[in-house]
């Protein structure tokens, strides 16, 4: 059962990083140098895990261009993620933000199916369509006018996110954990930093984000490596749709912490398909 915990422990994780990820999204006054700092203190804790597990003395660097290319995509995938993430959470509440990220698991199986010849089977088209329906459920707003902004942000970004999970079982396959997963996290920064970042602006977010900003880090790489753990503990098909239910979590906890109370039962339902349709896909 020790996979459970450390399941429930990363779909924790997960949802308390969305709902701080909205907090300080909304202070912010540049997302995207918000993101550079996010990423700079998780690039910097799993620096310290590299050296605190004795990694470095173990690194594997492939030959020839073929893993550099798939690096170099998965790179720039995460990299443009990056650079909408905190837009994303600036744009939609938390509650709904969630449903919408389950758009990236569908895009990794897709891209998956492709480049792996995984079967495509009734069940992976069910969760497909389900999650589908989620979306559109959640995006239904008869009283005001849908933010579709930041609904297409929503989709753009975890789409993105969708196609850097599904290389990563390419990137896997060339390059050991620890060094992958250090990789994966310093070198979006160059696509984040690109084409500049003025350091007087970049000390002006770090006020405005303070300790927020290393706690959500913190949460994203020790939720990241608690589901790690778990998929070496247990299969995926029983791992990942624990994890994904950090979607009503995060429903769940927006409605306490944050009074994200508009359309709760609709979200709910949302979030408890595309948690079903995940179950599906795996």
């Amino acid at each position: 059962m020790v996979w459970f915990y450390l399941s429930i422990g990363a779909a924790l994780s997960f949802a308390s990083l969305g709902l701080l990820s909205r907090v300080v999204s909304l202070k912010s006054k540049n997302p995207r140098l918000l993101s550079v700092i996010f990423n700079l203190s998780a690039t910097l804790m799993s620096f310290g895990v590299f050296f605190a597990s004795g990694a470095y003395r173990k690194i594997a660097l492939p030959t020839g261009w073929s893993p550099w290319l798939f690096l170099s995509l998965t790179i720039l995938s995460y990299g443009l993620y990056e650079r909408l993430r905190f837009y994303m959470t600036k744009s939609l509440e938390a509650s709904h933000l969630t449903i919408i990220s389950n758009t990236s698991l569908v895009v990794a199986v897709i891209i998956s199916f492709i480049l792996y010849s995984e079967p495509l089977t009734s069940s992976k088209i069910s969760g497909f369509l389900l999650v589908l329906f989620s979306l559109v459920l959640v995006s239904i707003d008869g009283t005001r006018k849908i933010n579709w902004r930041g609904v297409f942000l929503a989709i753009l970004g975890n789409c993105l996110l969708g196609i850097g999970w599904a290389l990563d079982k390419k990137g896997m396959f060339y390059f050991n954990l620890e060094t992958y997963n250090l990789m994966a996290w310093s070198l979006p920064l160059i696509v984040l930093y690109f084409p500049y970042i003025k350091l007087s602006d970049l000390k002006n977010e770090i006020k405005v984000a303070s300790w927020k900003v290393i706690v959500l880090a913190f949460l994203n790489v020790f939720g990241y490596l608690m589901n790690l753990k778990a998929l070496s503990l247990a299969e995926a098909t029983k791992v990942i749709p624990v994890v994904q239910t950090s979607t009503i979590f995060t429903v769940i906890f927006g409605l306490i912490f944050l009074k994200e109370r508009k359309h709760v039962l609709r979200k709910i339902i949302a979030a408890a398909i595309a948690v079903f349709g995940v179950y599906l896909l795996v």
